[in-house]
């Protein structure tokens, strides 16, 4: 008898464990898939130096130089509009502009993020001035394809040429935040 009980005892312990294995394992899944769910895209930093390269055609302003750090190439900026247009002495202006940085200078540039934003000027001609901007990214390459939609915050500093008294050059920080993957 209590052999019998025993195979019995053994038998129908069999679809427990298996239903107990099921449970488990379809947990185990599920919070994998969830994991993934919350990837995230970190932060990122950049330092960015620019030179004044002038109105070029279709902008009417524009900077370009190198961008390194979490993301390595050159940014350019292009003036979409402004209001007011800073004048002597000292100006607050209010501008927009849209932004793109590239893997390498010239035609066989590879597009890398893109974006728009709009920029506090402080204008002090002759002396450094301040700018600070905030905007987000419209475009990316496949590689920063999470970054569409994320928030983006930039500013610097850039000096004036004594002899014509137009903008000369300057350096800064580009950010731009991070995002759980999925999100957009």
């Amino acid at each position: 008898m209590k052999t019998r009980m025993k195979k019995l005892i053994s038998i129908s312990t069999i679809p427990v464990l298996a239903l107990a294995l099921l449970l488990v394992l379809g947990t185990v899944l599920s919070d994998g898939a969830a994991a993934q769910d919350e990837k995230t895209t970190p932060p990122l930093t950049c330092a960015t130096e620019y030179d004044f390269v002038g109105h070029l055609e279709p902008y009417d302003l524009k900077w370009v130089g190198p961008v390194s750090g979490d993301i390595e190439g050159v940014i350019k900026w292009y003036l979409l509009s402004r209001s007011p247009h800073p004048a002597p002495p000292s100006q607050v202006g209010q501008m927009l502009f849209k932004w793109e940085i590239r893997d390498v200078y010239g035609e066989e540039a590879v597009l890398l993020l893109a974006g728009e934003e709009r920029e506090r000027t402080i204008v002090r001609h002759g002396k450094n001035s301040v700018w600070r901007a905030n905007g987000i990214v419209t475009e990316a390459s496949e590689e920063f394809e999470d970054y569409i939609g994320s928030q983006t915050h930039d500013g610097g500093n850039f000096t004036w040429d004594p002899d014509t008294g137009l903008p000369d050059h300057g350096s800064g920080t580009l950010r731009i935040a991070g995002s759980a993957a999925g999100s957009k």
